[in-house]
């Protein structure tokens, strides 16, 4: 097994075969004394409030999943011996922001952006450190492959040319616009059958598309620096480096994990009970699970929160997690840091309060202790039982109007809720028109999900903040993305049937998209903003600020 697993560092096609079942990570956090069904000697008083239910947190029995951290994150604790007694209200008073510090989007694009294209958003994490690291790794690689290997007379690696930055983002742009339009087989995108024939043959041809598909690589197989994850690590690193330079994290943070669904052989392959894949949101931070370590790790959900939220600690902060991640141990630590923790709680984990965890409710009850390092758990009897951990929160109920009814409900749960709506919203936006496709290759499908899908919900974010366009849907905001990707200054852009394409004159002057497009792919972006001009004409038909040149240029075909 040792020697396969160093064949599967050292070659990049090796597919790691094992008749092991995908590998099932529970945490270790769990209480060996802890029994259900025991029940507390200590009555404690209860409170009774009506209500309609809480958004629902994962399955207490799912399995989830853990990222390889290094031993370097301080998994020190007070040795104190923890009590538990009635919640007094008396919590910690932390400060959120106490230096007054810009927070939320970068100054810099609040500022210069509010009229750009929904491209020149995708381009702030798209850039072009990220583009030319792909159009490197990718002629490297398969340079690597052609000089490794026998070709027969016929082999399709015999036309490789080098890749340049416009065919790269050709490449990226079918890649998204193929998750907006499915079709049967890949092949089915070039046929010419008027149910399926499109333009894509006038980008690129089916032979060049799926020769750039093999041999796509986001990873220098000569120098292993990242162990398993050498592949994809170094594009991960460039992108959340991206993600933090424009955007810094208000008061409200959530951890949480999703799944890029992968069939194949692969050591770190994970099988996840009743989790759904990928299918206000940001992200910020992206880790990636590798597998078990040889000898088995401790407190491994609690050196994932420390490792995630290292950069955003000591600021008043309030980190809001599931039930996996959340135990006393890291209520305590982060309250050393300054940063409150809401979330569910496991029954099961240690130092939990027996009289609230062991204590049965009826619907509407609720129960809580207060720490001596004041940390609150509360369990509160609503469909099911659901038992939280709050550091900001004590017992007190709150009244809600929902629709007719009002309901009593915990203010931790109602606070939880809201704070936990974030990653999910931002998980559903990444499941539309996903651009994930079959592939053997597991690497792919990471490197593609957080640059077409991840890097798309963060710029669609900040492209609703930064120019007040509320209404634009995800879809759109793909759409019109697709539509520069695929740029290229010798094919005819594609005239929509129907519409009249009249050059009007606007009262505000803008710059001209086809000048911006083509100066941004010939000089970056920074540059085409300083040096195309802006003009007052526009094109009906085209819906985008146009010059006259651009007009005839463009539409000289149905002039």
């Amino acid at each position: 097994m040792d020697e396969r697993i160093v064949n599967w560092l050292n070659n990049s096609d090796f597919e790691f075969d094992t008749d092991e079942s995908e590998d099932e990570v529970d945490d270790s956090d769990i209480d060996p004394d802890y029994f259900p069904n025991q029940q507390p000697n200590e009555e404690q008083n209860t409170w009774n409030c009506d209500n309609d239910g809480i958004e629902n947190d994962v399955d207490e029995n799912v399995q989830l999943i853990a990222d390889e951290f290094e031993d370097d994150v301080n998994v020190n604790t007070p040795s104190n011996e923890i009590t538990w007694g009635p919640v007094t209200g008396n919590l910690n008073t932390i400060t959120y922001n106490p230096l007054n510090l810009d927070v939320g989007i970068n100054p810099d694009i609040i500022d210069c952006m509010e009229d750009c294209a929904p491209i020149d958003f995708y381009a702030l994490f798209f850039d072009e450190n990220v583009l030319d690291f792909l159009v490197s790794e990718t002629n490297r690689y398969a340079h690597q492959i052609i000089n490794s290997r026998r070709l027969s007379k016929c082999s399709r690696l015999k036309k490789w040319t080098p890749i340049d930055r416009t065919e790269m983002r050709n490449f990226l742009g079918l890649i998204v616009w193929m998750g907006l339009v499915n079709m049967p087989n890949l092949r089915d995108y070039w046929r010419t059958d008027f149910l399926y024939k499109t333009r894509v043959p006038e980008i690129m041809s089916r032979n060049r598309f799926e020769l750039i598909l093999g041999m796509f690589h986001c990873g220098n197989n000569e120098m292993i620096e990242y162990g398993r994850l050498n592949k994809v690590q170094h594009l991960v690193d460039m992108l959340v480096a991206n993600f933090n330079k424009w955007y810094i994290p208000e008061n409200k943070v959530c951890i949480d994990e999703s799944v890029v669904p992968f069939i194949g052989r692969l050591v770190f392959r994970q099988y996840l009970k009743n989790k759904n894949y990928r299918y206000d949101f940001y992200t910020l931070r992206y880790n990636i699970y590798a597998g078990k370590e040889v000898i088995r790790e401790t407190d491994v959900s609690y050196k994932i929160v420390l490792k995630l939220m290292e950069p955003y600690l000591n600021f008043g902060r309030t980190l809001y997690t599931d039930n996996w991640y959340s135990n006393v141990k890291l209520a305590e630590k982060l309250n050393q840091e300054n940063t409150h923790l809401v979330g569910t709680l496991r029954a099961n984990r240690k130092n939990n309060p027996e009289n609230v965890v062991k204590k049965k409710l009826k619907k509407g009850e609720v129960i809580a202790s207060q720490s001596n390092y004041n940390v609150v758990i509360l369990k509160w009897r609503d469909k099911r039982d659901i038992l939280l951990i709050t550091t900001k929160h004590s017992d007190q109920i709150i009244e809600i109007q929902k629709r007719d009814t009002i309901i009593k409900k915990p203010l931790v749960v109602e606070d939880y809720n809201t704070g936990k709506s974030y990653i999910d919203r931002s998980d559903q936006m990444s499941s539309y028109s996903s651009p994930l496709k079959k592939t053997i290759k597991w690497y792919k499908k990471v490197a593609f999900d957080i640059l077409l899908s991840t890097a798309t919900v963060n710029a669609l974010s900040l492209f609703k903040s930064v120019t007040k366009n509320k209404s634009i849907t995800i879809t759109t905001f793909k759409e019109e993305i697709i539509k520069q990707l695929l740029y290229k200054p010798n094919v005819p852009q594609p005239i929509s049937p129907g519409l009249k394409h009249l050059l009007v004159t606007t009262q505000k002057q803008r710059m001209c998209k086809p000048c911006y497009a083509q100066k941004s792919e010939n000089l970056g972006r920074l540059e085409a903003q300083n040096k195309t001009r802006k003009v007052f004409t526009y094109c009906e038909g085209c819906k985008q600020q146009m010059c006259r040149d651009c007009f005839i240029k463009k539409h000289k075909n149905v002039l």
